[in-house]
Order: structure tokens, then C-alpha cells, then sequence
């Protein structure tokens, strides 16, 4: 099947070169700039350099997926009682400026970025100014614009004012730059985007068609930057705060959700099927995802590091071995209706053994269903594990109507009639036709009532359709319910646990126990996911695994080691004050700026 591979090795004779240092050059280029954008097809080759970028493993499975393991969905698997000094520190916001994954990360992202700057300026200086009408030229200008802003996006998620520079570097350069303010940085990169968004093509333009940065993806890029732009953000002082202009902002968002839905608008399709296309390497055009990450053969970890458990200790079967480390919160699980379909397409209490029989999770190691590497068109390989080319989602549809709905919400102060029907397109895909008239109808009714009970619906709603896409921590941050959601999910899993063991209470009719019954084809079927077995256990299910009651310690009658460890470096149970989400520089980034740079918010 064919997909977008981003090559390096076809690209080694061209001029971008790599940096040893952020927006720092190593080495000249081999071939004048005139030539590497004189023609079409080494331009494209010169962009892939940028796409390249993303196949290495400070995105594969840290800056995309493990960085994003502490909200109230997403969490990581294995915090121990103490800082490990690695990622899991990430987890438990407890990291420090020696840990080696925020410098491989700070890295590639300035790598990228420098490379994208290169680009950017070949084809305004040399191939657009040969051939201003070329579509191609303009496609690929607005690709590298668009991969140079997601870059500099997660940056300034994870460290704040950023140094920055749209300029490619050159010799004499001031390679020691400052930090810059985030609201600059981004209102910047907004306009650059807005600038050249008209001149893109769509998806159904291109060839790799979601595979490669499109029109619709860009469109629904400048959304949610607007909404970075308008939301809140922690500050130095250890405050968070939102800009006076936020309303600005919140306008360009509805401005060019609206464009989407207009110009380009679509079904959504069923929500299992959007995942399963990944697994299978289907890469449908006018259809949920607008843009994905393509992972060449043997690269990417979606599948390795997130998704359904596999093992395969001794080799018994052809599909390879997982190494999970992202999981999702049992609060987060008990959030959902019974009968939303996102549930189960979302969240998987099994994994899968050396003979590919399924097994019982644990209440604390609830994965992500969305990606599971048994499910890929040609088995991976007995000793395989990382690398398994499952592509990961950047942006869907589903999220620009939930940004159309709460900029409408907010610039109308409530639930607009079109914000409302952009909720009902997300709902009536979630559940069946046959119970939409209470779950998504009366439903909405309930929740456009005002402005805040909309928006808490909202917030909601995004927990439950980005599940494990990684999204959440974006999200409250700018809603500046960060704190919040975290003290929520933790008392909310005490309770749990409480009311397991003590048999009454809010959560008392959710399972202590889960029984299972084992099918001829090696699967489980559960008996009771969602209550408490109050009388006989059929014979059939002879499967029991502690359940809910794991979420209380009854030796020390106080909260299990998951609720003390997992959000350790974020005390506060009333979630009133601010997360410390903001990572600190690295040791060496700071020693390398001569004097420039230093750490901030208490490091």
C-alpha cells in the first residue's frame, strides 16, 4: 500500500543540514540553494527533510505520547514510590534539568524547526520567485510553515517563552537567543498560517493525501493555535493567566472552524472504524482525520508503547511484543455512558498473552483500545516490538466542531444554535440511533441551559472523544483547569476505593470484584464491568480479579500507592492551585546558551 515516507537518506545531498545545537547549523550546505529548490521534485525532497523529523524517537514515543502522561485521562503506567530520574518523573511532575528526554526532545524540535526555517526560505526566495503560480511551490510552503508552527506549539507547551527565529541559520549568526513571550510567538505563527493557508491544497488534492500537511488540516491548525493564543498559560510567578485580548482569539478560532464546515464539510464517519483504519493502514480523505503523522516501515511506536497490551516471551506467535506505558485513569472509564460506543473503542480491560489469549487487566492498567498492533495487515514479526509504521492522528474533524462549539459558546455567552449542532454531530456519532433521543437530544437540552454549563459539557465531551490521542494536558491548561481535573480524578479514585471496600457510598454499586468467563476462541467476556456481583457467580465465569477494591489500601485504611504516586509533584486535593506543568530546561541546553538562558517557575 502506499504511504508518505520521509526519507533522510533520499534527501543527504541537499543543503539543510542538522543541528548539534538549537537553530545552531553543523555543517555547510553541498549545494547552492538555487538548485535545491530549482525544481519540484528536490524541493519536495528538501521538505521531507522536515517531515523526517517525526521519525525519530523524540516524537515517536516521547513528545507525542509520553510527555502526555498526567491529566485526568492519560496517565502513565509505572511511577514508583520515588523519582526514577527518567520519564516517569514526567508523570509525577517531578522532573529535573538532567533528565536526558527533555534534551532529545528540546533538540529535535529545534532541528525541525531550523529545517522548516531553510525551506521556508528556498521556496519564497528561489522557487516561488521563479514560478509565483505553482501550486506545488505554495503546498509545500505552507507544509513546512505548518510543521515549523506544530513544532514551536510543543515547545511552548512544555517550556514556556522559547527562544525563536524564523530564519534560517548562517554563518555569523547570533546562535544565543532569549526567550520570547509565548502570546508573540504564537500570534506570529497564527498570521503566518492565515497567510498562507487560501494558496494550500486539500487533502483529496494531494497524493498521500492525510499523510502530507493539507489545506483542511492547516485550517483546523489555526483554530486551535487561536485558542493557545486566547487561553491561559503559567507564568513565572507561578500564576496562570490569560491575555486581555483572548476574545481576539477566540474569534479567529470560530472564524476558520466555521471556514472548515463550510467549504470542506463532512460526515463523521463510525468511531471504531477511524481507529481501525489506522491499524490497518487505510488513510481515508473528507473523512474524521485531517492530518496524521506517517511512520515509514520499522518506525513509529503507536502500538508499542500505547495501545493493547501484547507479550510474547518465548516467540509463540508473529505479531511481536509491547512495551505499554500510557494508560488511562478507572475514573476516567467510569466517566463514560454505558452505551457510548468511545467507551469500548477507547478503553481495553485486557491484554493479550504468549498465546494470544486475552487477560484480565488491572483496575490501574486500564490501556488504550484505539491502536493494537494484531490488528496491522502483515504481522510484524515474532522479536518485534517498536516500528510498527500504526500512523498517529494530529488533528480530526471531531475536534473543530468542538472548537466551533466553545468559541460559539464563548462569543455568544451560550450554546449557540450552530454550537449545538456541532456537539449533536459528535454525540449522535457516539451512541446508537435508538437511544439518541435521551443521550444526545435531551442530553443537549440539558446542557445548553447557560454558557458554563455548556462549556463544562464541552470540556467533558473532549475527555471522552480524545481519549488517548493525547490532547487533554493541552486542553487544561488553556482552560486553566489543570489542578482541578487532577484533584477531581484523585479524590474521585479514592472514593472508589473506599466505597469497594466498604461496600456503600457514591460508587459502591461499581464492581469490587470483575468476573470473566474464557471462549473457545481465547477471548473474555465480563459479567459485570459496571456493577457489583451481589449474588451467585455463574459457574462459567471463573476468572476474578480484584477490581475496584485495589483503588483503597485497607492495611493502612488510606489511599492505594496508584493515588498517592501518580500526581505525586501535585499536592494540593482542592486543585486551586497551579500545576507546575512546565518542564525545566535541560542542564546542557543552559550551559550552551552562554549565559542567556536560565530555568524558571521554581527550578
Amino acid at each position: 500500500m502506499k504511504r508518505f515516507l520521509y526519507t533522510v537518506l533520499a534527501c543527504s545531498s541537499l543543503s539543510l543540514a542538522s543541528c548539534k545545537k538549537y537553530l545552531v547549523s553543523d555543517s555547510p550546505s553541498k549545494f547552492p540553494e538555487e538548485y535545491v529548490f530549482g525544481s519540484e521534485s528536490d524541493a519536495r525532497k528538501s521538505v521531507n527533510m522536515v517531515y523526517a523529523l517525526f521519525n525519530q524517537d523524540a516524537f515517536t514515543s516521547r513528545v507525542s505520547t509520553l510527555f502526555a502522561g498526567n491529566t485526568d485521562v492519560e496517565v502513565g503506567l509505572t511511577v514508583g514510590a520515588t523519582p526514577d530520574g527518567a520519564r516517569r518523573d514526567l508523570w509525577s511532575f517531578e522532573a529535573t534539568n538532567s533528565n536526558s528526554d527533555l534534551l532529545s526532545v528540546w533538540n529535535n524540535a529545534y532541528n525541525a524547526i531550523n529545517r522548516a526555517n531553510e525551506c521556508a526560505f528556498g521556496l519564497t526566495t528561489y522557487a516561488l520567485a521563479q514560478d509565483p503560480e505553482n501550486k506545488t511551490y505554495k503546498n509545500l510552503l505552507g507544509e513546512v510553515k505548518a510543521l515549523r508552527a506544530y513544532w514551536y506549539m510543543l515547545l511552548m507547551h512544555h517550556w514556556g517563552d522559547v527562544p525563536f527565529s524564523t530564519r534560517p541559520t548562517r554563518a555569523g549568526d547570533n546562535f544565543y537567543l532569549p526567550r520570547t513571550g509565548r502570546d508573540s510567538i504564537l500570534t506570529f505563527l497564527v498570521n503566518d498560517l492565515r497567510s498562507i493557508e487560501p494558496q494550500m491544497q486539500w487533502a483529496d488534492q494531494l497524493d498521500y493525501g492525510i499523510e502530507r500537511v493539507n489545506r483542511e488540516f492547516v485550517i483546523g491548525l489555526i483554530a486551535r493555535l487561536s485558542l493557545l493564543r486566547g487561553g491561559y498559560w503559567l507564568h513565572p510567578d507561578m500564576t496562570m493567566k490569560r491575555p486581555a485580548d483572548f476574545l481576539d482569539y477566540y474569534r479567529i478560532a470560530n472564524e476558520y472552524c466555521k471556514k472548515l464546515v463550510d467549504q470542506k464539510p463532512r460526515a463523521l464517519p463510525d468511531f471504531v472504524t477511524v481507529f481501525m483504519n489506522e491499524n490497518k493502514y487505510v488513510k481515508p480523505v473528507n473523512s474524521d482525520v485531517l492530518y496524521e503523522v506517517a511512520f515509514a516501515p520499522g518506525s513509529g511506536d503507536v502500538g508499542w508503547c500505547t495501545g493493547v497490551g501484547v507479550s510474547n516471551g518465548i516467540s509463540y506467535h508473529a505479531y511481536g511484543a509491547t512495551t505499554i506505558s500510557m494508560g488511562l485513569t478507572p475514573s476516567y472509564y467510569y466517566s463514560f455512558d454505558t452505551t457510548d460506543v468511545r467507551q469500548g473503542a477507547t478503553c481495553s480491560l485486557i491484554s493479550y498473552n504468549d498465546t494470544l489469549a486475552q487477560v484480565t487487566g488491572t483496575v490501574t492498567g486500564i490501556t488504550i483500545n484505539k491502536w493494537n498492533r494484531l490488528l496491522v495487515p502483515t504481522p510484524l514479526g515474532p522479536s518485534s516490538s517498536k516500528g510498527t509504521s500504526i500512523n498517529w492522528p494530529l488533528l480530526r474533524y471531531a475536534d473543530v466542531l468542538l472548537m466551533l462549539a466553545e468559541t460559539e459558546n464563548e462569543l455568544h455567552a451560550g450554546p449557540t444554535a450552530l454550537a449545538q449542532e456541532a456537539l449533536r454531530k459528535v454525540r449522535q456519532r457516539a451512541f446508537p440511533p435508538a437511544v439518541w433521543s435521551e443521550k444526545v437530544e435531551g442530553y443537549i437540552a440539558t446542557v445548553s441551559a447557560g454558557k458554563d454549563a455548556f462549556f463544562n459539557a464541552l470540556v467533558q465531551e473532549r475527555a471522552w472523544e480524545f481519549g488517548g490521542e493525547m490532547t487533554r494536558k493541552l486542553d487544561l491548561v488553556r482552560w486553566n483547569l489543570y489542578g482541578k481535573k487532577i484533584a477531581e480524578a484523585r479524590n474521585t479514585i479514592n472514593q472508589m476505593g473506599q466505597d469497594a471496600v466498604g461496600g456503600v457510598g457514591t460508587y459502591a454499586k461499581l464492581p469490587d470484584y470483575l468476573y470473566a468467563k474464557r471462549n473457545a476462541d481465547k477471548s473474555l467476556t465480563f459479567l459485570n464491568r459496571f456493577h457489583r456481583v451481589t449474588g451467585t457467580v455463574p459457574a462459567e465465569y471463573t476468572i476474578k480479579t480484584t477490581w475496584l477494591r485495589n483503588l483503597w489500601n485497607t492495611t493502612t485504611n488510606g489511599p492505594s500507592n496508584y493515588a498517592l504516586w501518580q500526581w505525586r509533584g501535585y499536592a494540593d486535593n482542592t486543585g486551586e492551585a497551579p500545576v507546575r506543568y512546565v518542564l525545566p530546561l535541560h542542564s546542557s541546553v543552559i550551559a550552551n546558551s552562554r549565559g542567556i538562558l536560565k530555568n524558571e517557575y521554581g527550578y
